[in-house]
């Protein structure tokens, strides 16, 4: 499905664009005129926690659920607790923070890394560690994405890294491809106008 298909949030539209018109997520970095998607730039990332911002829109998040995507692992961990009738908490931290739910809607289908079973990674990390060691050029996001729903976040600010984790399950919805996800993007912005 091509980005410009999508329905857009309003917010998201507000925020800047690259020349091919994607618009640029609130923790994308600069480098000059040339934003580089798939880092996470560490100012802004606290900022957004700090401040309890989308990190997709750069908007408020109101108290209640946030959301996020998650990859193959953690979407799998995820479907078998609840399938098993257990809690799900990942005590591991992540580099990734919250959004609102039609950010992260969005985020899942035009994000090539996060919309496709087969989409490779484009970039390393630019400092490779123990978070961030399997953010590998060419690395498959393989099968099985979601889109979940939390009921809340926590975050702590290091010298090097905004941290997030995220706590009670509140909303799981599995893709293998993300554009399954185009009519509750759909409703979302629905009722977002209503």
């Amino acid at each position: 499905m091509r980005f410009d298909s999508v329905p857009m949030p309003p917010s998201v539209g507000a925020r800047p664009r690259d020349v091919r018109g994607y618009p640029v997520p609130a923790i994308t970095p600069w480098e000059g005129e040339q934003p580089q998607f798939a880092l996470t730039d560490y100012e802004r990332s606290a900022n957004c926690a700090r401040e309890r911002l989308c990190s997709v829109c750069n908007v408020l998040m109101p108290r209640g659920p946030v959301w996020r995507v998650v990859g193959a692992a953690e979407s799998r961990a995820i479907g078998e607790a609840r399938a098993a009738g257990r809690p799900y908490r990942n005590l591991a931290a992540t580099l990734e923070g919250p959004g609102h739910r039609a950010c992260m809607l969005y985020a899942s289908m035009v994000c090539p890394y996060l919309a496709r079973p087969n989409a490779r990674r484009g970039l390393d990390a630019q400092a490779p560690d123990a978070m961030t060691e399997h953010v590998v050029r060419g690395a498959v996001r393989g099968e099985l994405g979601a889109v979940v729903g939390f009921a809340d976040y926590e975050f702590a600010v290091t010298p090097t890294q905004v941290l997030f984790r995220f706590v009670d399950v509140v909303e799981f919805l599995p893709h293998d491809t993300a554009d399954a996800h185009l009519a509750e993007l759909r409703a979302e912005l629905a009722r977002s106008k209503g």
